[in-house]
Parts: structure tokens; sequence; C-alpha cells
């Protein structure tokens, strides 16, 4: 009986069998990935002052965090005009998957 079925339906358990796995790994995945910030760049911005503004909230240098700015938002050059969307290497918390338990476990 039971090699009837998987002669049959062998295609459909396996395809079935992959959609799960492949739905438990992308929830698995992006759960341990942080959420950057995104701002828009205003008038007067430069990459250094948006740097010093969120030097409380993240632990890298100035330079650093420029050189990771630019690389995450492929910029050719250090130069951004207002009106540019820029990532930033800082968690968002309105994105955030963890949870206040992790969060509390993860300061100690």
């Amino acid at each position: 009986m039971l090699t009837h079925i998987w002669s049959r339906f062998s295609y459909i358990i396996i395809f079935i069998a992959l959609v799960f796995l492949s739905a438990a790994y992308l929830l698995i995945n992006t759960a341990n990935h942080p959420s950057y910030q995104s701002i828009t760049v205003k008038d007067g911005d430069t990459l250094w002052t948006i740097a010093k503004q969120y030097n409380q909230e993240y632990s890298m240098t100035v330079e650093d965090f420029i050189a990771w700015v630019g690389n995450e938002n492929d910029l050719n050059s250090y130069s951004i005009k207002p009106g540019d969307s820029l990532v930033l290497p800082i968690e968002d918390p309105t994105l955030s998957t963890q949870s206040d338990f992790e969060l509390v476990m993860n300061e100690e």
C-alpha cells in the first residue's frame, strides 16, 4: 500500500517537503539578521556628520562607519546629496526581530 502511494505521489511529497524546508530556512535565516535603519539625507548632511550624529548607537570608528555605509549603499564616492537614502549600521528598533527577553540576555 505504501509503495503504491509513494510510486504515485513521490514527486508531490518531495516537493511539499522541500517547500517546508525552504520556508523554515528562510524564517530562521531572516530572524538572525539585524534590520538596519534607513535615513534620507538632508541639506548640509555629510557622511561625517551622520557618523557623528549616530556615534552613540554603533560600535565602530567614524572611518569604519563611513566605509560600511559606502560599501552597503554602493557609493562611488563619499559625496552624498539631499534626498539620497542611506542604510546605516544601526539596528532599526521598529523592525527588530529580537524579543525583549533576548535583548536583556544580550546585555549581560
